[in-house]
């Protein structure tokens, strides 16, 4: 992240958001207000990747609770006893429990497969995964088939596909957020367009039409052929038809979701029929929809779930989240720092996007608890570290048994 003189200016620039009080506005400012958050998620990427060395902003994420914890207006959003009315989402959803387990791993593990090299290496060979084995069939990683910047929405992201050797179910895997490489030009364009939306229409299915995040929307369209000829080219010849299930952490989470979406609404039937179910099961993932569960498969037991590690900040960070962090973040440091005339911190926005499919919230010793998307909007979630991939397995291995 550069040198100690970069830092404190870094570190004197979020203090002068705070002072300014402006951030909130510059939500308005179109292409200006997407880099900022583009600025928001490469802090995010880079504390997620081991590469976060402003301490003080780390620490100022990890007092911030603390200190809206005790700003009255505030501290319902930093409260933690809403947990204690959450459904436990465990009872009725044992037999989808296998499935999210190698999802999660299927998850993590795409990380290790960024380069052709790693691909090779582990192509055909078994993973251990608890009591599980896995396959890697296929993967790509992000390929620039133009170096112009204006096409590089039209690129692939870095995806594997696993199958289950017990069972022959397919997990098709989509990488999430990088820090190095093209592969971050990729992540950060896909992450400018934060609040630009498009459209998107349900077809067949006759479910009218919802706001769809545009990047993840077009990186999703860019490789859903080739992703779709190679489930169904691994789905043939089977004994017995094998559940698929779409799967991602992070930004890779938003873009499985879109390809769930295009297979469900551009597949055949008689392709659909090669599976028993297909699923989409994502965790942290980016805030990519304006309604949370927006489609609802006409094969009745196809499900989209999105696991949320408590605290976990990149599930609420659509584009009035990320300006309002910032923002706090910045009064926060500007009033440590003792600096004059800091105006109080601003309201929390009410959440415009959403992870996609049923909200399950993750809470280490409380277990997985049903998660309604309006109590999600209520609250601050602040801690960097919960986004980690590793925590999402680790907490899985131990609630999803």
């Amino acid at each position: 992240m550069g040198n100690s003189s970069s830092h404190s200016a870094a570190l004197s620039g979020v203090q002068s958001l705070g002072v300014s009080g402006k951030v909130s506005a510059s939500a308005q400012s179109g292409r200006a207000s997407q880099n900022f958050a583009a600025v928001v998620g490469a802090l995010v990427r880079a504390y997620e990747d081991g590469e976060f060395s402003l301490q003080e902003i780390k620490k100022a994420f990890e007092s911030l609770s603390v200190a809206l914890d005790e700003h009255p207006p505030l501290c319902s959003s930093v409260d933690r006893s809403f947990i204690d009315q959450l459904e436990d989402w465990k009872k009725g959803n044992e037999n989808l429990l296998p499935l999210v387990r190698l999802a999660v791993y299927s998850s993590r593990e795409v990380y290790n497969l960024r380069t052709k090299q790693a691909i090779d290496s582990k192509r055909l060979r078994s993973l251990q995964f608890a009591d599980s084995e896995l396959t890697l069939l296929k993967a790509e990683p992000a390929t620039v088939l133009n170096g112009k910047p204006e096409s590089y929405l039209e690129n692939t992201k870095n995806w594997a596909l696993f199958r289950d050797s017990n069972n022959g179910d397919l997990y098709f895997s989509v990488r999430g957020t990088s820090t190095s490489g093209i592969s971050a030009v990729i992540d950060n364009l896909t992450n400018l367009d934060a609040q630009e939306t498009d459209v998107f229409n349900t077809e067949k299915e006759n479910q009218g039409t919802f706001r769809a995040h545009r990047g993840f929307l077009q990186v999703a369209e860019s490789m859903f052929q080739e992703a779709k000829s190679a489930v169904l080219k691994a789905a043939k010849g089977l004994n017995l038809k094998p559940n698929l299930t779409f799967c991602g952490h992070s930004a890779g989470g938003g873009t499985a979701f879109y390809l769930y979406h295009y297979f469900q609404v551009h597949a055949s039937d008689a392709e659909l029929s090669d599976f028993k179910n297909i699923h989409c099961i994502t965790f942290g993932s980016a805030a990519i929809v304006s309604i949370p569960n927006p489609i609802h498969s006409s094969r009745q037991n196809d499900r989209v779930v999105s696991f949320i590690n408590h605290d976990d900040p990149v599930p609420r960070l659509d584009l009035p989240y990320a300006t309002w962090v910032a923002g706090t973040v910045g009064r926060y440091l500007a009033i440590q720092a003792s600096r004059p005339n800091v105006p109080p911190y601003s309201a929390l926005p009410i959440q415009s996007l959403y992870p996609g499919g049923e909200l399950v919230l993750l809470v280490e010793e409380d277990g997985m608890k049903k998660l309604d998307p309006n109590v999600l909007s209520d609250h601050a979630f602040l801690e960097l570290g919960a986004h980690d991939s590793r925590e999402y397995v680790r907490l899985i291995k131990e609630l999803g048994w």
